[in-house]
């Protein structure tokens, strides 16, 4: 299954001095991440206790899901292509502004070797 979308709200946050980190792709923007009907990419990873997984969940405009693991990615400044081992791809395009981009690009090739 191939999810693809433009997002209008692309998030990257850290809580607790930088022990969770995550990021957010949002097809609008909306802060009730249970209240959203539209699509949206969430991953994320908590440094506190190890063993020191991300996690992906996802709304693909009918249901929830998430888990699975990264198996390839492309990230630029204008959009992400990400593969999962269940086969599920995302094709998420964006506009973010170069600080943005480079918190979230360190995120992603830190945690997500390709």
């Amino acid at each position: 299954m191939n999810i693809i979308f433009e997002a209008k709200e692309v998030t990257y946050n850290e809580a607790i001095g930088g022990d969770i980190v995550q990021v957010y792709f949002n097809q609008e923007d909306n802060d009730d991440i249970l209240d959203n009907p539209l699509k949206y990419l969430l991953l994320s990873i908590n440094y506190e206790f190890p063993p020191y997984e991300p996690s992906i969940e996802w709304y693909d405009g009918d249901e929830f899901n998430g888990g699975g693991k990264i198996i390839g990615y492309n990230f630029q400044i204008d959009g992400l292509k990400m593969q999962l081992d269940n086969g599920l791809r995302f094709d998420i395009s964006f506009k973010i502004e170069k600080v943005l981009f480079n918190k979230i690009y360190k995120f992603i090739s830190d945690i997500y070797k390709n």
